[in-house]
């Protein structure tokens, strides 16, 4: 795959812009488009770990509860313990949106429902390993490798620093204690390093 940083083994890779339409148009027409549609674009668009992302409620994502595109993870949700605020993108927001407006043909949603709910039980959230599982078929079906739940963090990471976003904002998307964690998401392509020292007049 172009873009691709080379060495990096099993660990999981951020996806490409041309693997990111892919997936789209694979997810197009399938049984679960916008219920999937939503939890990959809220997973790129947050940087969110994919736990934080199952324990959202429909309170938690409804207009009145978002102001300027951001979502307030409960202590009980997060890997520290701690409350935090997420900021997502448009498009992510629109996903979800839609997704539940499809939802709510056939139901009538209460605030306290999980935004993705379990197949066995929908009063019960997906489980992290569960959404997994789907991310991963999401992957296989578009033939993009070396992808995992991961991938949408570690793509939501380098795509803000790309932008030359402040370090500490990035932090605080991913809801890091350290900057030193949150410096091993970033992947530099050596076409990156060559267009910067490109750029260099003395």
């Amino acid at each position: 795959m172009a873009g691709r940083p080379k060495g990096t083994g099993g660990k999981a890779e951020e996806l490409t812009k041309p693997e990111i339409r892919r997936i789209d148009k694979c997810l197009s027409g399938t049984t679960h488009e916008l219920r999937n549609k939503a939890l990959f674009y809220l997973g790129l668009g947050s940087g969110m770990r994919i736990s934080e992302i199952v324990s959202l409620t429909i309170q938690d994502i409804r207009p009145h509860q978002i102001l300027l595109n951001r979502i307030v993870l409960q202590k009980h949700s997060t890997k520290s313990n701690k409350s935090r605020t997420v900021t997502i993108t448009q498009q992510a927001l629109d996903s979800v949106q839609d997704y539940l407006q499809f939802r709510e043909l056939s139901q009538i949603l209460q605030p306290q429902d999980p935004l993705f709910p379990g197949q066995k039980d929908p009063r019960k959230p997906i489980t992290p390993n569960g959404a997994k599982i789907v991310l991963k078929k999401m992957f296989q079906d578009a033939a993009v490798p070396n992808a995992s739940s991961h991938s949408l963090r570690r793509t939501h990471a380098n795509s803000l620093r790309r932008l030359a976003t402040d370090l500490l904002i990035i932090q605080e998307q991913l809801g890091h204690s350290s900057l030193a964690t949150t410096q091993r998401y970033f992947q530099v392509d050596p076409i990156e390093v060559q267009n910067a020292i490109d750029k260099l007049k003395f």
